[in-house]
């Protein structure tokens, strides 16, 4: 599991709710486990604090004097998509949290809840933010490395065709799969390009990569490619050059 500590510096999370304790309930927790803690008593505030503020994630009650929940859900998700939001509700209220995770919220828990599952929701909520960054971050290396005009051209090619086949119709909005599989010819090109370079050394391909050793791991297995070759090929070169 991902954890806060393993990164650097800490992250900052917003807790937004009108009731004192249960704020200073989760400041305790939250900070025992490596957060740096912002806290509001309103929607406002919160909303001025997370606008104004290096905010990495939001736990947020859906019941607050001033802004309804599901307003604050959508300004925050509209003006930062990428910061997790978790939403706080009552058992009776289930049906809001689900209509804010429709809206962008990311997951929500009810009250009374424990802190080790809002815990447990913020840190996987993180590592899934963390994982698409670096996604991201990876296709942006691919296209830079293998013509980046070609590609695009090629992803357009693609989305055309999806549509006309109706693939744009996927729930979702998900990547129609001819499109999903040209991206991954790219990345595969790529991910053996950086372990030919490095000899089959995936900590000296994953920093190539700008990505976590664990991430390329997961990247290797996702793509199906098995680094030992790569090393038993630059061995089998120094052999030759030796002989």
């Amino acid at each position: 599991m991902y954890r806060v500590d393993d990164v650097g510096p800490r992250l900052r999370v917003l807790v937004i709710d009108d009731e004192e304790s249960l704020r200073h309930a989760l400041q305790k927790a939250l900070r025992r486990h490596g957060f740096a803690v912002e806290e509001a008593a309103t929607g406002r505030e919160g909303a001025e604090r997370f606008v104004g503020g290096a905010i990495d994630a939001v736990l947020t009650d859906m019941r607050l004097p001033d802004l309804g929940g599901l307003d604050l859900v959508a300004i925050f998700t509209e003006t930062r998509p990428e910061v997790p939001v978790v939403v706080m509700t009552g058992y009776g209220s289930v049906d809001t949290a689900l209509e804010a995770m429709r809206r962008g919220a990311k997951d929500y828990v009810t009250k009374p809840f424990a802190m080790e599952e809002v815990i447990r929701i913020l840190e996987r909520a993180l590592a899934e933010q963390r994982l698409q960054r670096e996604n991201r971050q990876l296709r942006a290396l691919v296209e830079r490395t293998y013509d980046p005009a070609r590609y695009e051209a090629v992803e357009r090619e693609i989305e055309a065709l999806g549509a006309k086949e109706g693939a744009g119709d996927a729930p979702g909005g998900e990547v129609p799969l001819a499109l999903r599989e040209a991206q991954r010819r790219f990345e595969v090109r790529y991910v053996e390009d950086l372990l030919a370079r490095t000899a089959g050394n995936i900590a000296a391909a994953a920093r190539l990569a700008g990505i976590s050793r664990p991430n390329f791991h997961k990247k290797l297995r996702a793509l199906g490619i098995d680094a030992a070759r790569f090393k038993e090929a630059a061995r089998r070169g120094r052999t030759r050059e030796l002989g």
